[in-house]
This record gives structure tokens, C-alpha cells and sequence, in this order.
């Protein structure tokens, strides 16, 4: 039996680095002593200001974040994923990064979020996250890990690309990461179905470290951080507020999942990236 303890943080970020950063270590710290050994950062988890803002003190949010989370996974002994922050993009804009740090305080990957959220859902915002973030180009790298499974992650509104999914999956993907800061609104009609859609598909873990509650830009977000079995089945939910969600991670699950409904060995149609991989 191969299991292990993962732990997702669900935060209310603002625009004071170095506050985010302090809660972020405390709750990290917190699933740690529990015997987390992977543990995941919502998107935006150390700057979510204004998108002004967050050009201006981009290269400050970039080093500090990149600092906390060397040291932080070195600290603790953990394989750590930040969310989502920003990195510096050629063209004057930013990448929104997420990067998985091992327990040396080496960065294993990262990845630059594809999809960007220019959306005007209903709920007083227009969003045009183009403005500020460049598109990242290329697939998710997969980590993998004997002890963790072969993980890999998307960024928020990816969750709503199913064919990114299937795609991470036909390269191997087991532990998927869904770091977010849905919106209140569309939080409350697609979050759930959607992260539970994308476990059963592709008969993977997905653990979605969320943000939750009024922000400094006036923005809500959705909460509700979950971690969702292979089966689909939701093992672990914080609905409202700050902290650590645990679950314990069974990679048996996977591959019994995968071998009652082989679902993934049944598709007939496959897609130009799958030809060349």
C-alpha cells in the first residue's frame, strides 16, 4: 500500500506580502506537524491586490515568493507547490507561476498558467486577466515520485479546459493540483461539478487549494478548497475560512479505479498532441 497525507491551504490573501506570506508558513507549518508531506498554495496565495498594483511590484512579489518558498519547503522537509504568483514575462507583462519546490529548496517544475480568465460572469467584475498576464505555452511538467505519484497542475480557470486534463493524464498524471481563486458566483455553480468531472475522467486525485472571502480589490472568492478521490468521491472540504485541509492519499486507488472502468484504454478519438507524445 503506497499512502501519504497531502494537505491544501485555503487562504483570504490581500496585497501585504509579507502578512500573506507569515499565514501562509503558520498553516503550512500547522499541516506539517499532521504529517503532510505534500502540500498545496491557492493561487494569488502572496500578493491579491489590484492587477495595477501587481505589475508595478511585480519583481518584489516575484523575489519574495520565490524566497518563502525555498526556504519554506527546506524548512519543513515538504514537496510545496506555490499556487500562483507572478513571474516576470518578456513582453513587459507577467506569468502567472505555479512552481513545486522539493524539500531541498530546489524548484522541481513550474508552470505558466494557458488559460486566462477574460470573463464578465454577472457579479460586478470584468475580468480581463490579459491585461496584465501573458499565456503560458506549453503543457504541465509531471513530477514523478515514488513516494507522491506523478503530479502536476493547472491554474484555476484551466479547470474549465477538460482536454488540458486528458492530456496530463495520458502522459501519466495521478496527482492533480487545481490552486484557484474562483470567483463567489461561479464558485457556486461550477467549482464542485467541475473538480469532481475532472477527477472521474481521468481517475485521478485532484487537490484545489482555494482563496476565500472579500479580498483588498473588493473581489469574493468561492472557498470551499476540496480534494477529490479517483472515484470522484470528496474525501476532504473547507467550506469558509482560513486553514489547512488534510487528506490521506491512497495511490492504490488510482490504478483500482482505472481497472474497474478503463475508460482511458476505451477512447476512440485522439487528439493531435496525443499523436506526438
Amino acid at each position: 500500500m503506497r499512502k501519504y497525507f497531502a494537505a491544501v491551504l485555503q487562504l483570504n490573501s490581500g496585497s501585504d506580502i509579507n502578512a500573506n506570506l507569515a499565514k501562509s508558513e503558520e498553516w503550512i507549518g500547522d499541516a506539517s506537524s499532521k504529517n503532510a508531506r505534500l502540500i498545496g498554495l491557492p493561487e494569488n496565495f502572496s500578493f491579491l491586490g489590484s492587477e495595477t498594483e501587481k505589475l508595478e511590484r511585480a519583481k518584489e512579489i516575484e523575489v519574495l515568493t520565490s524566497k518563502f518558498l525555498s526556504e519554506t519547503s527546506r524548512k519543513f522537509r515538504i514537496h510545496l507547490l506555490g499556487g500562483g504568483y507572478p513571474t516576470a514575462a518578456k513582453d513587459g507583462k507577467i506569468l502567472n507561476t505555479s512552481a513545486l519546490f522539493g524539500p531541498d529548496g530546489e524548484v522541481i517544475f513550474k508552470y505558466y498558467k494557458i488559460h486566462l480568465f477574460d470573463t464578465d460572469p454577472g457579479d460586478g467584475f470584468q475580468y480581463k486577466e490579459s491585461r496584465s498576464v501573458s499565456s503560458g505555452t506549453e503543457l504541465p511538467t509531471i513530477f514523478s515520485s515514488a513516494q507522491f505519484g506523478n503530479i502536476s497542475t493547472v491554474i484555476c480557470y484551466d479547470l474549465r479546459f477538460p482536454e488540458l486534463f486528458r492530456a496530463l493524464s495520458y502522459r501519466g498524471a495521478e496527482i492533480l493540483f487545481v490552486p484557484s481563486a474562483f470567483t463567489k458566483l461561479t464558485g457556486e455553480a461550477h467549482w464542485e461539478p467541475l473538480l469532481r468531472a475532472r477527477a472521474i475522467e481521468n481517475f485521478c486525485y485532484v487537490l484545489a487549494p482555494a482563496q476565500t472571502g472579500r479580498h483588498d480589490n473588493g473581489r469574493e472568492t468561492y472557498g470551499h478548497s476540496l480534494i477529490v478521490s479517483p472515484w470522484g468521491e470528496i474525501i476532504a472540504e473547507k467550506k469558509e475560512g482560513e486553514g489547512a485541509l488534510l487528506a490521506e492519499i491512497d495511490l492504490d486507488l488510482i490504478q483500482e479505479a482505472r481497472r474497474k472502468i478503463p475508460s482511458l484504454k476505451h477512447r476512440k478519438f485522439i487528439a493531435e498532441w496525443e499523436k506526438f507524445a
